[in-house]
Order: C-alpha cells, then structure tokens, then sequence
C-alpha cells in the first residue's frame, strides 16, 4: 500500500472516532420530575457509533437491552456500576432495569436517523401488560422515534 492510501485509510477511521458522542442517562429511582423508577433522558436520539454512559444512582439499578435490531446489538451492565455501551447498529433499543421492570423502569434509545420501530412495538406490546408504571410515557417516547 501507498503512504498516501494508508494515510487516506487512518484519517477515514479517525474521522468517525471523532464525530462520535458521549451520552449520560442516568438511572433513577426517583427522576427530575418526582416519577419513580425512571431513566432520564428515557428517550435518546444518537447516531450509529456514539456512546452511552449509563450511570445508576444506587447499587439496585442496571441496564439490559430487550429489544435490540440484532444479538449483535444485546447488552447487560453490571448493578450499581457506571458503563459505556457504544451502539454501532442502527435501529431501536428498548433498556430495561432488570429488578424495577415491572414498575415501568425503561429507556428507549434511537440510533440513527429513518429506523425501523416495527420490532420493538411488537416488542413492547407483548410485554406491557406486565408492566404497573410508565406505559404511557414509553408509548409516548415510542411514538416520537422517527
């Protein structure tokens, strides 16, 4: 390979390390808004490639994808510990809090511009009758992903 084709290669893969952002949801068991058991922001718009920091507020909370575009796009953090999820598939993810799912404890992450929902509305409607708390604000945040 020619320096010139090297170099054109290193600055086409530094250029989307750069473009890339860091993203904070925190895990709350009580949010801004005096709601129990949420994720703020619950709806986060970011592009293939950023970074999610999600940040728990005690050792009771976690992150665990459920609805995911592939297994490729699946991910489990540990309680109570601050992790980085870096999401380079574009589609939508649905975050749950494992222990506080049942209260509605849900995040709904967009990566990308122009996704496809279908799979996680079919996702959540199978399992929202399971859910006490939050529903409508995840329909909500559902109905806002473009």
């Amino acid at each position: 390979m020619t320096k010139l084709t090297i170099f054109s290669l290193c600055l086409l893969l530094c250029s989307s390390v750069v473009n890339a952002k860091e993203h904070i949801v925190n895990l709350k068991t009580t949010g801004n808004n005096g709601k129990m058991m949420v994720f703020e922001p619950m709806l986060l718009q970011i592009s293939v490639g950023d970074t999610v920091n999600f940040i728990p507020s005690d050792t009771s909370h976690n992150a665990v994808s459920f609805s995911v575009p592939s297994d490729k796009s699946t991910f489990n953090t540990p309680y109570g510990k601050a992790t980085k999820i870096t999401f380079s598939e574009k589609g939508v993810v649905l975050v749950k809090c494992l222990p506080h799912f049942v209260m509605g404890m849900i995040g709904v992450i967009q990566v990308g511009d122009d996704v496809d929902k279908t799979k996680a509305l079919a996702d959540w409607n199978a399992i929202k009758d399971g859910v006490a708390m939050n529903k409508e604000a995840v329909d909500k945040a559902l109905a806002k992903i473009k």
